[in-house]
């Protein structure tokens, strides 16, 4: 019997998903790790940052049209700063922090891809993803 309630409670505690993190916190987290940086010009700006666990070479800072990139991949991000890109809009509204890389079946495609149509969607909620980060990987590659 009481094994049967630990169970039942430890089952419970797996099915509930982790805290997902406010995208005040991911800012004041990101003025902490780097206090120089303003986010507030008046353009949508990328942070880019190096993270623990993430061992594929990291690919060049993606310069997109408008926004403005900050390469801060020097010094390692510590663990409360899980996001190898975040990014912030113009009017300095949080709308990405996750993988530069998004990984899925076959070829992994670059967050970046995505930041245009997320940039377009005033309003909407910011996409935060604790995901590991994905490596750009050929699709025809072996899975072992």
């Amino acid at each position: 019997m009481l094994w049967s309630i630990w169970a039942a409670s430890q089952l419970v505690a797996l099915a509930s998903p982790p805290p997902a993190d406010s995208a005040e916190a991911i800012r004041a987290r990101l003025l902490a790790f780097a206090p120089a940086i303003d986010a507030a010009d008046g353009q949508p700006v990328a942070f880019h940052l190096r993270v623990a666990g993430c061992e594929c070479a990291a690919p060049a800072a993606l310069a997109l049209s408008g926004m403005r990139s900050v390469d801060l991949r020097a010094r390692l991000a510590p663990p409360s700063l899980p996001y190898a890109l975040i990014v912030f809009d113009a009017q300095s509204r949080l709308i990405y922090a996750g993988p530069a890389q998004l990984a899925g079946c076959g070829t992994s495609i670059a967050a970046a891809s995505l930041l245009p149509r997320l940039l377009a969607t005033s309003g909407a909620a910011p996409l935060i993803s604790p995901a590991q980060c994905g490596c750009p990987t050929d699709s025809k590659e072996s899975l072992s």
